[in-house]
């Protein structure tokens, strides 16, 4: 009699759990009646992904807390440092205020929508 009992029960469940995703399928949305799932925009989805990193070379014009200013070939650029902005020296992890004017670093950057740039990583070598 228990065995039975189990078995019914388990086949319950069994018979639950497969149906379930086929009730799922047949729900509507509002926006569009027809529709059985949510339209997904595959571009919509990269803005939670890791923003592009641009690689730099130059030399360190000025640098604080919070701002690294670089002469590359191209001009001055002035990045941001972030809490999350690694900072290298002689590939060892190191603070901002081991990066002194005059050296020469290397690293990448971020630029966000408003065109803000944020150092990712700032790496030298010292002599």
């Amino acid at each position: 009699m228990k065995s039975s009992l189990l078995k019914s029960a388990l086949v319950a469940v069994v018979g639950l759990a497969l149906c379930a995703p086929v009730a799922l399928q047949a729900q509507t949305n509002a926006v569009n009646p027809i529709a059985t799932s949510p339209v997904v925009n595959p571009q919509a989805s990269t803005s939670s992904t890791k923003a592009k990193k641009t690689p730099y070379k130059g030399t360190v014009k000025s640098i604080d807390a919070s701002s690294l200013v670089v002469t590359t070939a191209k001009g001055d650029l002035t990045l941001a440092i972030a809490p999350t902005t690694k900072v290298l020296v002689n590939k060892k992890a190191a603070a901002v205020t081991d990066i002194t004017v005059g050296e020469t670093v290397t690293g990448s950057y971020t630029k966000d929508d408003t065109g803000a740039l944020t150092a990712a990583s700032i790496h030298t070598k010292t002599k």
